[in-house]
This record gives structure tokens, C-alpha cells and sequence, in this order.
């Protein structure tokens, strides 16, 4: 054998045996006392918490993963997201919007459905409408988490759990995650901390509909998941909740993180926090046995609060959606928008026939309104005599002014009915006509491209309190007292600028409104100035 290869084979064996002493053997011992750290620490936390004693096997809740955060994109029917391998979460929902893609999960924060995330997820498998991730915490148990996606926004969600061990394991109480906060359109930006909510749907005893909570507090939270159906975050126009299919949840906790800063007036007050909720539906802690297997199967949405498409879905979703204290009449007017729209395409034109046809229901009541004020301003220099004369004598003042409306058939009291009337149907169409999903993108005439956003110009407000300016001018009668003509005189001034910011649908209704009724207003007044 020759010299120098016996040389250079008992060089090879020195390095190698120094290596392993000096190099894999420490690391080994090192990594072996990791795990016993961990595994102590996660035994005294389940002795602290009650919780089953955690064996080696057990999915740990405490180790840290050593794994950077990994992204995986997957584009689903109405968006595209990405999903986080820390909890297979989604990080970000781009949903694809009339108006252009919008981010609305911009936030940071573990991500939407996150479980586990001290845990790292792989991508196992996918399909076209469906992404499986896998987690292998500890020898003989398998985590997997398998999104489906469906085109009529029910969606599906399935977590399972694998234990392959002959021995049971522990498995600590998750929560799903959602939160901080939901993001939406342009449009609605500077309202959404106050429209952003966590709720949850239940259903009271005795009452036929299920019934929206919205949180307030964490000490609002139902001590068990048969308290409710579904549960999660919405703002105006958007929702993401969590509908258990098999399984019983815990408790609901949530609170309020910061998720951006806002200028405030301007920046004149230098910046203040934004925040969002923060929703947390916990699965509570449980042993899995030997060779058997857990899985927990959900329903989600994720998406805009469309009024339409709910109606055609299960689980009550259109309840997320606020009409008000008069909300079956604000329903039936957004059916009968819809039917109009059916009929021309446009929701404009749809809104304009709507203030029509209400108009049409109330035009008795605003003749009777109309006709009592003309004839009020034609005996207000016969009340300024009265109230000249007996300015010191009340009970004598009061019982001549009620001889001169029964003289004339006038009853003071005759114009306040309609307006009783009016007011709970106005009330109802502004909020259809603001929680109108329909009218996101819609377009009406040249710069009207969106009518649930402000005018871009502000020509239909402005139109408006010019409408109600002259209204107002034709009705204050002569003699009236100076306070009270000039509230009226500066009312719409303040109208229109209350309605600058308003969506352009509900500005549009007001304007045709104030159109028709200064029409009727004009007859009446000319019918009462010709009659004998």
C-alpha cells in the first residue's frame, strides 16, 4: 500500500474525529438542551394554566420558530392573497374592485384565520380554488390547513390535526385571529375607525332574525361558541367573519390596536392614532389520542357587504348590514332601487325614479303641508296685529289667534303631520342609500363616476342648496321674526355644506327631492293666491 495514500487516510480520520468532538457533538448537546428548556417551560405553563401535561409529542405553544416568515401568493375568485407560513394567515387580501385592486388588510399584525403561529407552514398543495399548508411541530404529529375558495363567496376553511404517535398528545388552546382592523375604499377612509367594528351574530330567544352584536369591551364577549353563529370584523362596506361547522369555540376577546396615524385638521394638531379591533375566536385546549386525527371545519367570508348577493346566501350575512331603527322600510326601498335599476342600467337614473315614486306616495301630505304654510304666511299680518295688541295679555292673545284660524280653517298644527311622516322614510333611504353596496363604482352622468363617493366637483351639492335657497326664500312669511328668518335664511348654506362629503347617490336624491317639492310648492302657492 503506498505511503503517502496510508498518510492522507489517517490525516481524513483526525480531522473527522475532531470535527465530531469539537463541532457536531456540542451542537448536538446544545440543541438537546434547548429542547428540555422548552419542554419544561411548556410543562410548568400547562400545570400554571390547567391544562393536560404536555408530552413530547404535544404541538408546543410556546417554542419559537427558527424559520424567517415565508409569503405564498394564491389568487382566488375575487382577490388576490397572500397567505403568512407563521400561522398560514392571510397577510394580505387584495380584492378586486370595480374601482382598481384594493389592500384591505394593510395592517400589520399575524394575519386573518391565523392559528398557531409560532408555528412555520408550508405550501403542500393547490389547486384551482383550493391551498393546503402543512406544520410538523414535534416527531409524529401533523398540523394541516387546507382554504377553499368558492365563487359565491362561502368559503371553507378545515384545520386537522394528525397524531401518529401511540401515545396521546395535548394539544394548548389557539385562537383564529383576525385583525387589526380592515381596511376600505378611498372614499370611506376618514370614516372607517369609527365604522370599523367587531361583531358577532346570535340568536336571542324569541325573536325570529338573529340578532348583531357589536363589542365594546372584551367583558362583552359570549362565554361559548353556541351563544353565536359567525363572528369577526366588518366596517361600512366590507366583512370578514368565521362560521364554526363542527366545533364548539371558547371565548371571543377583542380590543383596539393602532394600526395607522391620520393628520389631524390638516395637520394644524400634528397626527393622531388610527385604530382597528382586534378579534381573537379562541378553540380551547384538548387531548388527541393515539393514531386518531381532529378536524375542525369552518365557513368564512371575506368580502363587500353586497345587499344582493346576501340575500342568496345562508347564514343571515345581510344582518352585518346597518339600516337603521327603521330598517324594513330602508330594505324595501333598496328593493325597489334594485328593480329600477333592472329596468335602466344606471342607478342615477334609479334613485331619481325612486324620490319620484316616494314623492308620488307622499304628495298628499306635502300638499297638506304646503297649502297649511301658504295660508299661515298669508295670515301673518293679522297675527302681528294680534300679537301687537295684546303683547301684555297671553290668555287673550291665544284666544284671539285660535278665533283667526278657525275663521280661516287654518290649523297650526296641519303642516307638522306631513313632515312626521316623511321623516322615518328619509331616515330609512339614507341609510340604504349609504350602506349600498350597488352604488360602489356606479357610474351616473359624466363626472359622476362613483355614487357612494363625494362629487368631485361638488356641483350637486352646491345645485342642491342653491334649489333650497329659493325654496326657502318663496316660504318665509313677511313680518317674520328676524332670529328665526335668518336660521332660515342660513339653512342651506349649512345644508350643502354638510352635503359636500356626502355620497353622491344621497346627495342626488336630496336634490331631486328639493326639485319636486319646490315645484309642488310653487302651484300651491300660486292655487292659494288666486282662490277668493
Amino acid at each position: 500500500m503506498n505511503r503517502n495514500f496510508l498518510l492522507a487516510a489517517l490525516l481524513f480520520l483526525l480531522v473527522l474525529t475532531g470535527y465530531n468532538q469539537f463541532v457536531v457533538i456540542p451542537r448536538m448537546q446544545k440543541e438537546q438542551q434547548t429542547a428540555e428548556q422548552q419542554l419544561e417551560q411548556a410543562k410548568q405553563e400547562a400545570a400554571l394554566s390547567g391544562e393536560t401535561a404536555v408530552t413530547p409529542a404535544a404541538v408546543s405553544k410556546t417554542a419559537a420558530a427558527a424559520l424567517p416568515e415565508e409569503l405564498i401568493t394564491f389568487d382566488a375568485p375575487s382577490a388576490q392573497i397572500t397567505f403568512s407560513s407563521k400561522g398560514a394567515g392571510i397577510k394580505t387580501y387584495l380584492f378586486r374592485d370595480v374601482t382598481g385592486d384594493l389592500d384591505l388588510t394593510p395592517y400589520k399584525g399575524e394575519g386573518y384565520f391565523a392559528t398557531l403561529p409560532q408555528l412555520d407552514f408550508a405550501e403542500a398543495q393547490r389547486t384551482q380554488d383550493s391551498i393546503t399548508f402543512t406544520a410538523r411541530p414535534s416527531a409524529g404529529v401533523e398540523v394541516i390547513k387546507t382554504y377553499r375558495f368558492n365563487e359565491n363567496g362561502i368559503n371553507n376553511l378545515s384545520l386537522t390535526f394528525n397524531n401518529k404517535n401511540e401515545h396521546d398528545v395535548a394539544l394548548p388552546a389557539f385562537d383564529f385571529n383576525f385583525g387589526p382592523g380592515l381596511s376600505t375604499t378611498q372614499s370611506e377612509l376618514s370614516d372607517n375607525e369609527r365604522e370599523s367594528k367587531a361583531v358577532y351574530l346570535t340568536q336571542e330567544p324569541g325573536k325570529k332574525n338573529p340578532t348583531l352584536v357589536e363589542f365594546t369591551d372584551s367583558e362583552d364577549s359570549p362565554a361559548s361558541g353556541k351563544d353565536w353563529i359567525w363572528a369577526g370584523v366588518q366596517n361600512r362596506y366590507f366583512l370578514s367573519v368565521l362560521i364554526p361547522q363542527n366545533w364548539t369555540a371558547g371565548t371571543l376577546a377583542t380590543d383596539k390596536q393602532v394600526v395607522t396615524t391620520r393628520k389631524r385638521l390638516w395637520g394644524l394638531f400634528g397626527e393622531g392614532e388610527v385604530k382597528g379591533p382586534q378579534l381573537q375566536i379562541n378553540v380551547p385546549a384538548r387531548e388527541l389520542g393515539a393514531k386518531s386525527s381532529l378536524t375542525l371545519e369552518s365557513d368564512f367570508y371575506f368580502g363587500p357587504k353586497d345587499y344582493q348577493a346576501f340575500e342568496k346566501l345562508p347564514y343571515h350575512l345581510g344582518r352585518s348590514i346597518e339600516f337603521g331603527f327603521f330598517g324594513a322600510l330602508g330594505r324595501l326601498a333598496r328593493n325597489v332601487l334594485e328593480l329600477f335599476y333592472s329596468w335602466t342600467g344606471n342607478y342615477g337614473v334609479a334613485i331619481i325614479m325612486l324620490t319620484v315614486l316616494l314623492q308620488l306616495i307622499l304628495f298628499k301630505f306635502t300638499l297638506m303641508s304646503l297649502k297649511s304654510s301658504a295660508k299661515m304666511r298669508k295670515l301673518q299680518p293679522e297675527m302681528k296685529r294680534l300679537q301687537d295688541k295684546y303683547k301684555n295679555n297671553a290668555e287673550m292673545l291665544n284666544r284671539e289667534m285660535m278665533a283667526l284660524y278657525q275663521k280661516h280653517g287654518v290649523n297650526p298644527f296641519s303642516g307638522c303631520l306631513p313632515l312626521l311622516v316623511q321623516l322615518p322614510i328619509f331616515l330609512a333611504l339614507f341609510n340604504a342609500l349609504r350602506t349600498s353596496w350597488s352604488l360602489h363604482g356606479a357610474k351616473f352622468i359624466w363626472w359622476i363616476t362613483d355614487l357612494s363617493s363625494k362629487d368631485p366637483y361638488y356641483i350637486l351639492p352646491i345645485l342642491m342648496g342653491a334649489v333650497m335657497f329659493f325654496q326657502q326664500r318663496s316660504a318665509l312669511p313677511s313680518g317674520m321674526d328676524p332670529a328665526q328668518a335668518a336660521m332660515f335664511k342660513y339653512m342651506p348654506l349649512l345644508f350643502t355644506l354638510l352635503f359636500m362629503n356626502f355620497p353622491s347617490g344621497l346627495v342626488l336624491y336630496w336634490l331631486t327631492n328639493s326639485l319636486i317639492t319646490f315645484g309642488i310648492q310653487t302651484l300651491a302657492n300660486k292655487k292659494i293666491a288666486n282662490a277668493k
